[in-house]
């Protein structure tokens, strides 16, 4: 069993520097060598840092604007006992709460459609364009969706930004557990 508590420690000092942006990272997807073979699943680092969730095709979603429990969210690929024979048995959305601490989770297939609302009310989203196409698409129609709706009243309007460079800041401390002892 996973201790969670450094990935708490790790989501609170991120939630805390996003102020009021909204993150969206995408874990690693699988990727095809060749016919129906792919290679070797390899996490992405900034997503597993901050959820512990050890999967391809999830996004997590970090919520400052949001109360305390909605601040987490976990997409995931569900439990579908038929495909887990061919590339191994997931987690699934009760496990994403239950064993990772995720606050809320769903399915990956309801991203695109629960993806406005969550982001709603923040003042920008924090998302790394150009390394997950599926998930940008998404992304930067929300955002275009949002900044349609910002009255002409003078607000900021909302902006993206990399969070790539807060990540790496918080990654630079290594927890015991990342230490490879010789």
């Amino acid at each position: 069993m996973l201790d969670l508590k450094p990935f708490e420690k790790r989501r609170r000092l991120f939630l805390d520097q996003l102020s009021d942006y909204a993150a969206v990272i995408p874990a690693a997807s699988l990727v095809t060598h060749h016919a129906d073979c792919e290679y070797p699943f390899r996490r992405n680092s900034d997503f597993w840092y901050l959820t512990g969730f050890d999967e391809p095709d999830a996004v997590a979603l970090f919520l400052p604007h949001r109360p305390e429990g909605q601040q987490y969210v976990l997409f995931v690929l569900p439990k579908e006992p038929n495909l887990e024979i061919w590339h191994g048995s997931r987690c699934g959305v009760e496990a994403a709460v239950n064993e990772f601490g995720a606050d809320i989770a769903h399915s990956i297939a309801e991203f695109p459609n629960k993806l406005s609302s969550y982001l709603e009310g923040s003042k920008g989203i924090a998302f790394r364009v150009g390394k997950h196409s599926k998930i940008e698409s998404f992304v930067l129609t929300v955002l275009s969706e949002q900044l349609d709706q910002v009255s002409r009243t003078g607000l900021d309007a909302l902006s993206l930004i990399d969070p790539s460079p807060l990540l790496h800041q918080l990654r630079l401390r290594k927890d015991p557990m990342e230490i490879l002892r010789m």
